[in-house]
């Protein structure tokens, strides 16, 4: 696979992006925070790409969206009401998220660097925050649970995140010094980033519309 098509890949998330913002205004303000990180995301996308072809470093803007995206998932997950009984751990969670991603860079690495520990403990956070919100909706969504928005966008998470504590493992502890390895590694992860865009693409379809208040006359 080509670098161009790796970049196709990803940028299969303007799709899920588009849709959202189309039907914004039917759905209404609860899917807002992922809704800010597909838009923040497909920004960065381009970003790296144009800083790419220009011979640059990709890393800053890059450390830079990984806080934006888990501050992001983490606000959708309120929206989504996962921290109503328990408000104090969603402020500790994002107080906590930026401090850790302040600390990464003070004591284990700098901005000319990829912070490893930080991507490695906001990614095992969403996946265990998405795990808890399937079980929810195992429970209490009525219908299908491929017709929950909220279930895809869950599972997308889940798929994603845990391949990318995997790959940010082998980078940490050195495994992937091979270059074949290297590449393998990222190619499956250009086929997952492909499948979950997906995924998102259809979850924003699935949003259900906002009640239409009436008026009388």
């Amino acid at each position: 696979m080509s670098y161009y098509e790796v970049v196709l890949f990803s940028a299969s998330i303007f799709i899920a992006t588009v849709i959202g913002w189309v039907r914004f205004s039917k759905t209404g303000p609860s899917i807002l925070p992922f809704l800010l990180c597909l838009t923040i995301g497909t920004v960065n996308e381009v970003l790296s790409f144009i800083l790419t072809m220009s011979g640059n470093y990709t890393t800053l803007n890059n450390n830079i969206y990984v806080l934006a995206e888990a501050l992001c998932i983490t606000w959708q997950f309120r929206r989504w009401e996962l921290f109503r009984k328990a408000a104090r751990w969603y402020y500790a969670i994002m107080i906590f998220i930026i401090l850790l991603w302040i600390i990464d860079y003070l004591v284990f690495t700098d901005f000319s660097k990829l912070n490893f520990y930080f991507r490695i403990f906001y990614s095992f956070l969403i996946v265990l925050m998405s795990v808890q919100m399937n079980n929810i909706l195992i429970f209490t969504f009525r219908k299908r649970l491929l017709q929950s928005h909220i279930f895809l966008i869950c599972s997308g998470f889940i798929i994603y995140f845990t391949y990318k504590i995997l790959i940010e493992t082998f980078w940490l502890y050195g495994l992937a010094k091979s270059r074949d390895f290297r590449i393998s590694v990222y190619l499956v992860l250009a086929w997952i980033n492909l499948i979950v865009n997906i995924i998102y693409a259809l979850a924003m379809l699935w949003i259900p519309k906002k009640p239409q208040h009436i008026t009388l006359s």
